[in-house]
């Protein structure tokens, strides 16, 4: 029991040592969350004139098959901002390995594959997130939005799609990483995929600003999709990874 312990407690400590060497590559060299948080805000501020000035959040928007609710519109505004402003990092999760052509020592550490995968995971996640903390604020002033107390169930809602998101990012970052456009191929990999996972958030999402609060968002299908979509993609993820990174 005690050689299982120690084991895992190896594999932990590895794990943390990949991503500390992750995240002190990008505090050094910040080439990643710049990046991620300049094409944030643009978009934000593009789509931010694209509206009416007199429009409130609680108005409908006039589209060719009818109207729908500014806060469905408002909602999709912010997830098409995280899905690409997303997608540019994790385009860059395994850039410094294939710069340096480390890609291959790195596939040859004595590490677990999903000690791996978790330790990229988990540094894609922490700039995802500082992304989000730049980008909220902006969106919430430029639109108007007030969550008020519903703000907490605002954020476990994006901490859930972010976990998705991270697992799926990450996983298909390491396939594109061995391409020569990798650029390209990972939305064409990951967008299919995200594709569930980025409309239960805009539902729930889109609730929340409505004025829905916890019982609202619990109530709903694409909330339970949502949690299922986390689980299925970080098992198959972690599994998955060891054969992404096999050339």
């Amino acid at each position: 029991m005690s050689v299982i312990a120690e084991r895992k407690r190896g594999v932990v400590a590895k794990t943390w040592l990949l991503t500390r060497k992750d995240m002190t590559i990008e505090a050094r060299g910040r080439e990643t969350l710049p990046a991620m948080v300049a094409f944030s805000f643009a978009v934000t501020l593009l789509l931010a004139f694209s509206l009416p000035p007199d429009v409130v959040v609680s108005s409908e928007v006039e589209l060719g098959v009818g109207t729908v609710p500014l806060t469905d519109v408002l909602a999709g505004f912010l997830w098409v901002t995280v899905l690409f402003a997303g997608l540019i990092g994790f385009a860059r999760a395994f850039e410094v390995e294939r710069a340096e052509g480390a890609l291959d020592p790195l596939f040859l550490a004595p590490v677990d594959r999903a000690g791996l995968f978790a330790s990229k995971a988990i540094a894609n996640f922490v700039s995802l997130v500082a992304m989000e903390i730049c980008l909220v604020p902006l969106f919430a002033l430029l639109f108007g939005v007030n969550l008020g107390g519903r703000w907490f169930v605002f954020i476990f809602v994006m901490a859930l799609v972010d976990l998705g998101f991270v697992m799926i990012g990450t996983l298909f970052s390491a396939l594109a990483a061995q391409t020569r456009s990798r650029e390209l191929m990972l939305p064409i990999l990951a967008l299919p995929i995200l594709v569930p996972i980025f409309i239960a958030a805009t539902e729930l999402t889109g609730d929340l600003f409505a004025g829905g609060g916890v019982t609202t968002v619990a109530s709903r299908g694409w909330f339970g999709i949502l949690v299922a979509s986390d689980i299925v993609f970080a098992v198959i993820g972690a599994l998955a990874f060891e054969f992404a990174v096999e050339r």
